[in-house]
């Protein structure tokens, strides 16, 4: 049996499916992913995306028809069709009228979309994806601290102030040290004034997540301690108006979470 039909006979196996079980996403997902986890439709999405994100289903396969996803899942023809389409509307899957879905080359996903991203932390993120993350990380983060360093307001400035501020009071706090964390993010890229950084927050958003819920609680904490610093030094520089210590100081943050927080 090759591994495709082993995977799929896997998925296809009678044994209980939950599909509303808990991932430690969840709380993410209902504060900032595309897709909520709600409902009969929200929770299917996420778990039919996690099975193709995670590989159960290989490039190139055909999914179950409806009719077998019916039985499998016992829900509705009609929530199928809704979810393969939202799975299509992230370049996971094609629909093809009497042919049927099939799960498109990786290269094709919208590895953008938050909840693609999700699934790639909860099915097992890659060294590929984190190096991808990383990449991305490295080049947009620099260049929007130049940007906020040239066009923030002071109530920019402010709003990145009060961020870190809130930062360096809430240590050991995981829930409102990570809200503070997104809100320093957030701030500077809104600071850019470009509408397009505005929306790459969401890829840091699910890094920043990812720190505290697949290290141990110690970990999490002394990552805190330990990006406090860098934080503070694109702060410092933003506030100087000083594009060249501020991208310098943004790329040392980036290097320090690659290096603390997956050591590639």
């Amino acid at each position: 049996m090759t591994k495709l039909i082993e995977a799929q006979a896997k998925v296809l196996a009678d044994e209980p499916v939950d599909i509303y079980a808990a991932y430690p996403f969840d709380e993410f997902v209902h504060k900032h992913g595309t897709t909520k986890r709600r409902g009969i439709f929200g929770y299917f999405v996420h778990y039919f995306g996690r099975l193709i994100v995670g590989g159960d289903y290989a490039e190139g396969a055909t999914l179950p028809n409806e009719p077998d996803l019916v039985a499998k899942y016992g829900i509705s023809r009609t929530v199928i069709r809704e979810a393969m389409k939202c799975l299509a509307g992230k370049g996971l899957v094609e629909i093809r009228t009497r042919i049927g879905t099939s799960v498109r080359p990786r290269k094709s996903w919208h590895h953008l979309d938050p909840d693609v991203v999700v699934w790639y932390y909860e099915t097992g993120p890659s060294l590929e994806i984190m190096r991808s993350i990383k990449d991305l990380r490295i080049v947009l983060e620099p260049a929007a601290a130049v940007r906020a360093v040239e066009r923030a307001s002071s109530a920019d400035i402010a709003d990145i102030r009060d961020a870190f501020t809130i930062m360096e009071n809430s240590i050991g706090d995981h829930e409102a040290n990570a809200d503070a964390d997104l809100a320093f993010h957030t701030a500077i890229f809104s600071a850019t004034k470009n509408m397009i950084y505005s929306q790459l927050i969401d890829l840091i958003a699910v890094a920043i997540y990812a720190n505290r819920v697949i290290s141990t609680p110690e970990a999490v904490v002394e990552g805190q301690k330990r990006s406090l610093p860098y934080h503070r030094d694109v702060l410092v520089a933003i506030e100087a108006r000083n594009a060249t210590e501020a991208a310098a100081a943004s790329q040392r943050l980036v290097e320090s979470w690659r290096n603390e927080m997956y050591d590639f």
